[in-house]
């Protein structure tokens, strides 16, 4: 329970500066600005520290998706805190990042964690374990920014520019952030996949294909989006639909075969 006072600060830190971050975007202030980046600094110093302590302050941390969304979430700001002493247009993106590193650290706190020991794996499980989970935890976040660049492509294409829509990112900063996160996301669900064979004795009796495949067709997805993007600089709907296709695959990877599998089946990859 220690850990949690600087989870809820953390948390509290976030929130504090997407509200500064959001007073500037509407008041073109510089000093709301630098308000908001010394919160989102403050946020991220107990982040990083509530993270630090769950990887090498015990014995046998765990791989449970709660710690592992939380460090997704911490990379997220690092991203923005770093970029904005280069490039201070990508902090806005903060305005949609902080909330949501705010709200999964709050579910960190709220979620009954189902401890994954690490130690208890082999070294290929364990980094097959954590690059799955780190991907899906960042494709997810990517998916939710894809909401958004939807949302403000959409009303643009329109000419409907209300209040709201002036206050949020513009489109190509949330994108960038967007194709950042979806990179980093491919390398580490390619991990994942590659690491998955060392341990992956008979594809069907393992019962396994059906997850192979979705995986598989999303990092298909995602590579096809990278390439696109590289070479034709794809954007706008074509990027939203192709991310959210991904995701939706993945969820169906990671949850509907361990839910038909467990559930349904009553049965495991184990056996």
């Amino acid at each position: 329970m220690a850990h949690d006072y600087p989870l809820i600060l953390a948390a509290v830190f976030y929130l504090l500066a997407a509200g500064a971050l959001y007073a500037s975007i509407r008041k073109r202030s510089s000093g709301w600005r630098s308000v908001s980046f010394a919160l989102a600094v403050a946020g991220l110093i107990f982040h990083a520290g509530v993270q630090f302590n769950h990887w090498f302050g015990q014995e046998t941390p765990d791989v449970s998706l709660p710690h592992l969304m939380s460090l997704c979430a911490l990379v997220i700001i690092l991203l923005l805190v770093s970029s904005a002493m280069t490039r201070r247009q990508l902090y806005a993106a903060g305005l949609v990042a902080l909330p949501i590193a705010a709200g999964v650290l709050l579910l960190e706190w709220i979620l009954p964690a189902h401890a994954i020991p690490l130690k208890e794996a082999s070294a290929g499980t364990a980094v097959h374990m954590v690059s799955s989970v780190l991907a899906f935890g960042l494709f997810s976040i990517a998916g939710v920014y894809a909401l958004f660049v939807f949302i403000i492509d959409h009303f643009l294409r329109r000419h409907h520019l209300s209040p709201l829509l002036r206050s949020l990112p513009p489109l190509e900063v949330l994108e960038d952030l967007l194709f950042k996160l979806i990179a980093a996301g491919f390398i580490l669900l390619t991990v994942s996949l590659g690491s998955g064979m060392m341990f992956i004795n008979d594809i069907f009796a393992q019962h396994l294909v059906h997850k192979t495949i979705l995986s598989i067709l999303a990092w298909l997805a995602f590579g096809i989006l990278l390439w696109g993007r590289w070479r034709y600089g794809w954007r706008g709907s074509v990027a939203v639909r192709l991310t959210l296709a991904g995701v939706v695959l993945l969820l169906l990877s990671y949850f509907g075969s361990k839910f038909v599998l467990e559930t349904l089946l009553g049965r495991s990859w184990q056996s």
